[in-house]
């Protein structure tokens, strides 16, 4: 666009959490003009906090919880920029997060997928965290063993194939990369770096890792009718991965202290794989199978 910035991000917000302030700072701290908004639901007051911080930019308020691609899709309406970026309230866009992007969309990516960096590298928990989360997104991973998220669109494919869907609990963009066609899949782009606050607390790791497996299971029983056994050995698979891919996809510095945290990742691993089968064995009990 001649007239305005070429890449729109959207700051997706839960009840207006102060780690929103940073999140925002982090985009206007880019070097590159974006056209930015904040969508935030469930209540808190985002525009009022963000103001206290001296950050003035645009904020869609929802007083009702909006799932996280119906937010996807109201940033999407309210933005005009032909390139959109997504970022959620607890990460953080590196420097050069922006123009990177912008770099491949230019250069022909209709989309691209980013890297995930740790918070707190030398956390213990926290980098057993991001290692169970993350462990396929690292960046010093080769395309083949990178898993494309954190994705920037062209505008147009929303015009050809629809939004987000918004009755998903999660894998709201998943569910939409399954609708492009293979020439428009996500670019690996690794130089895209951003930031996730990782849990640095092992209790409540645990507990967030076995929510998301049953979120994860119940999604895997319902859609691919995997039961609950094999759904638990799929997940806890990983243990045998992470290790290989800690020593591909991390830098030095990071990756000796990342592998002391091993034995908390197979501890996490374990939770994740137990509520993943419970949530299968819930969803079958509630009878959402394909």
């Amino acid at each position: 666009m001649a007239d305005g910035p070429e890449l729109a991000v959207v700051v997706i917000s839960f009840r207006a959490p102060s780690e929103l302030v940073a999140a925002v700072r982090s985009v206007l701290g880019q070097d590159i003009p974006l056209e930015i908004v904040v969508v935030n639901s469930g209540g808190g007051n985002a525009q009022a906090l963000l103001a206290d911080a001296g950050l003035d930019v645009p904020v869609i308020e929802f007083k009702q919880r909006l799932l996280v691609g119906a937010a996807r899709n109201r940033g999407i309406a309210a933005t005009k920029a032909p390139f959109i970026a997504f970022l959620a309230d607890d990460c953080l866009a590196c420097p050069g997060w922006a123009a990177a992007r912008l770099r491949r969309h230019r250069e022909g990516a209709p989309s691209v997928a980013s890297a995930i960096v740790n918070s707190h590298p030398r956390n213990l928990v926290a980098c057993a965290a991001h290692l169970v989360m993350y462990m396929r997104r690292l960046p010093g991973l080769p395309d083949d063993k990178a898993l494309r998220y954190g994705v920037s669109f062209d505008r147009v494919l929303f015009d050809r194939y629809g939004l987000f869907d918004e009755q998903m609990g999660s894998g709201e963009d998943t569910e939409f990369l399954v609708r492009l066609p293979k020439a428009m899949e996500p670019l690996w782009e690794p130089t895209v770096l951003t930031v996730h606050r990782n849990e640095t607390r092992l209790v409540r790791l645990i507990a967030d890792q076995y929510r998301r497996g049953r979120r994860y299971g119940a999604y895997l029983r319902s859609v691919e009718g995997k039961k609950p056994r094999r759904i638990f050995a799929g997940v806890f698979r990983d243990r045998h991965n992470v290790g290989k891919l800690a020593k591909e996809g991390l830098a030095e510095k990071d990756r000796s202290f990342a592998m002391l945290s091993l034995p908390i990742v197979w501890l996490v691993l374990f939770a994740k794989s137990l509520g993943a089968a419970v949530g299968a064995w819930h969803a079958d009990k509630e009878g959402r199978r394909p």
